[in-house]
């Protein structure tokens, strides 16, 4: 009998491999995340995992939602990526304004039903709960600019902000799980990257924050915290509470999966593939990678994007992915 998507995971949790490793992929769908759609998102991202045999839904909506419940607005136009008509914090006073929001009606609600949705439609699939860090959620509030310098200038006044928003989104995270969510993706967007914050200024305006979140959901099955772009803190993260880690292994600067996985034998990595082999007209580019990947013996491993796949990745290439790893399955139980 051919496993189950949840199989295939928890497998590989335990650091076993079925009949192929776990693969993965995420993308956006602009036009059905524009607020009211939320039915009609939760439809096209169970569509997408369907169509192509994932393993694992990452319940990806706008992003913006995050800065919404403090009065971030946004224009839509279509299908392509919205644009900020007003921020939340428009100067540096703005912060003292951010006071806790209870993680109930609005948009919450609107998550909420598409969630459940998914999880009713995909009850053998893990799904995980996209949840920005309280850190990256303030840079929704005001742009990075202003939240690097008042982070700098004015640090009080934002680690109020930051203790506002956490208090809200741990318990949204709670309601997800609730919902039916096997855990949530916690995602650092920049501010886990080297070059962008210094490791004390991480260390009180990041860590604390990222781990009341997780704190709140520690019981969930299945968290995972994805560390986005280069010179990216992934090893320092990696003692997070969390199942997984997700990365870019292609970045400058970042560990590729045997370095991770020699230095965690209690967490299993997610990633592996990058933007340009989902997007190439042939075989070439991904061939390779599987390769590389499968070269390095990641037991415990979900094969994936870096991130977020671009909209324009080609659906061949998606499913010749899926394929590969199948074909080349005995290389990864090395």
């Amino acid at each position: 009998m051919t496993p189950t998507a949840r199989q295939r995971v928890n497998a590989a949790v335990r650091g076993e491999i079925l009949d192929r490793p776990p693969f993965a992929v995420w993308r956006h769908f602009y036009g059905e995340e524009q607020p009211g759609r939320q039915l009609d998102l939760a439809k096209r991202l169970v569509s997408f995992v369907q169509q192509h045999d994932l393993d694992l839904l990452k319940y990806n909506p706008r992003a913006h939602y995050h800065a919404e419940p403090w009065g971030t607005t946004y224009r839509y136009d279509g299908d392509a990526h919205p644009t900020v008509e007003r921020a939340a914090v428009t100067d540096s006073s703005g912060w003292r304004d951010i006071q806790p929001v209870p993680p109930e009606g609005g948009v919450f609600d609107e998550m909420l039903e598409g969630l459940t949705f998914a999880r009713a439609a995909l009850p053998d699939v893990p799904i995980v709960m996209t949840i920005f860090t309280p850190l990256a959620i303030c840079e929704r509030l005001a742009g990075k600019e202003r939240l690097l310098a008042d982070l700098r200038a004015r640090p009080t006044d934002v680690l109020g902000a930051l203790d506002a928003v956490t208090w809200t989104f741990a318990g949204f995270a709670q309601a997800c799980v609730a919902a039916g969510a096997d855990g949530v993706f916690l995602a650092t967007s920049a501010w886990a990257q080297r070059e962008v914050l210094g490791d004390d200024e991480y260390a009180e305006f990041g860590r604390p924050f990222d781990l009341r979140v997780l704190d709140a959901v520690s019981g969930a099955p299945f968290n995972v915290l994805h560390v986005c772009g280069p010179q990216a803190r992934v090893l320092e993260l990696a003692s997070y509470p969390v199942a997984a880690v997700s990365w870019n292994v292609h970045a400058p600067g970042n560990p590729s999966p045997s370095a991770f996985l020699a230095g965690r034998d209690d967490r299993i990595g997610i990633g592996g593939l990058s933007d340009e082999a989902f997007m190439s007209p042939d075989d070439a580019h991904l061939r390779a990678e599987t390769e590389w990947l499968a070269a390095q013996a990641p037991r415990r491993w979900v094969v994936a994007g870096g991130c977020t796949i671009p909209t324009t990745s080609r659906a061949r290439s998606i499913d010749r992915a899926r394929t590969l790893i199948s074909e080349s399955a005995g290389s990864w139980t090395r």
